[in-house]
């Protein structure tokens, strides 16, 4: 067995930090991800909880990217998540997307024209970045989901932008499976979720991935965050890891087990990162991705 590096900080307070072995993650660099082609099978199975890979762009590629998310220098779509949460996402968050999708469609394909510009040609998210995933899946395609419609296909990810003081509470991601916007995606995708998230910019302080010990499977998705919800468990009662994802690093994690959270950004400086929730196919010939 490769062995399985130790890279995250635990929570002050834990109880034991031996107890923080519920997490185990695989450590790779971008470039021998070749290597590593059963990397999202160990996921699967419960063998891994994720992956942490390093060197996915350049600060050089970096400088770009964000330098023209803050300059506005390309028209994107920009939603807003619930107030509190000081941050937005560029795209649209298929959680707060109406049912019927009209609107979602309406943009995806210059979201998607969009998201190609904001990266040199040949390494954008749905070129170089899903061909680098596809590597780690024993060469299965990473690809946005086909829509209802003919011609229509989801966003793959969205970025998002953390202010000072941004968050994201406690949730399971395959808590999700309740909206009624992931209907037709509920009829192609199976149900277990993953996620990646890649830093395209680090927070001075805060905007850490908090991940707990508490698992839960997607046959018994819990819905946490809606009013009503009363049986929502302790995290203060809960041992956890964190992770402060440096710039041009993406973590792969079993979110849709797993309770997690985005803890405040400190700072001046955004937060900045692309996120995709991942599920395989009905026929498993693909890892669907959306944002």
């Amino acid at each position: 067995m490769r062995p399985v590096r130790e890279v995250w900080e635990p929570r002050i307070g834990a109880r034991d930090t031996r107890a923080l072995a519920f997490l185990r993650l695989i450590e790779i660099d971008a470039a021998d991800a070749a290597g590593f082609p059963d990397t999202f099978d160990r996921i699967r199975s419960g063998e891994l909880q994720g992956a942490l890979v390093r060197g996915v762009y350049s600060p050089e590629v970096l400088a770009g990217v964000v330098g023209r998310l803050e300059r506005r220098a390309l028209p994107f779509v920009h939603t807003g998540f619930p107030a509190p949460f000081r941050s937005y996402f560029l795209g649209r968050n298929l959680n707060l997307t109406h049912p019927d999708l009209r609107e979602y469609f309406a943009d995806a394909e210059t979201f998607r024209e969009h998201l190609a510009s904001l990266f040199p040609p040949r390494l954008g998210i749905e070129d170089y970045l899903a061909g680098l995933l596809a590597l780690l899946d024993r060469g299965r395609p990473f690809a946005a989901p086909p829509g209802p419609a003919a011609g229509q296909r989801y966003m793959i990810t969205t970025l998002r932008e953390h202010l000072e003081g941004g968050f994201i509470p406690p949730h399971f991601d395959n808590e999700q499976a309740f909206r009624p916007s992931y209907r037709h995606l509920r009829s192609i995708a199976e149900p277990h979720m993953l996620s990646f998230v890649l830093a395209l910019t680090q927070a001075e302080k805060g905007g850490a991935l908090e991940v707990f010990d508490l698992r839960c499977e997607p046959e018994n998705a819990r819905l946490l965050n809606a009013d009503g919800v009363t049986d929502k468990p302790d995290i203060g009662a809960l041992d956890s890891v964190s992770f402060r994802l440096p710039a041009g690093t993406l973590i792969v994690l079993d979110s849709g087990r797993y309770l997690h959270q985005l803890t405040p950004v400190r700072g001046a400086r955004k937060r900045w990162t692309a996120c995709s929730f991942m599920a395989l196919s009905r026929g498993r010939e693909a890892m669907y991705c959306w944002g």
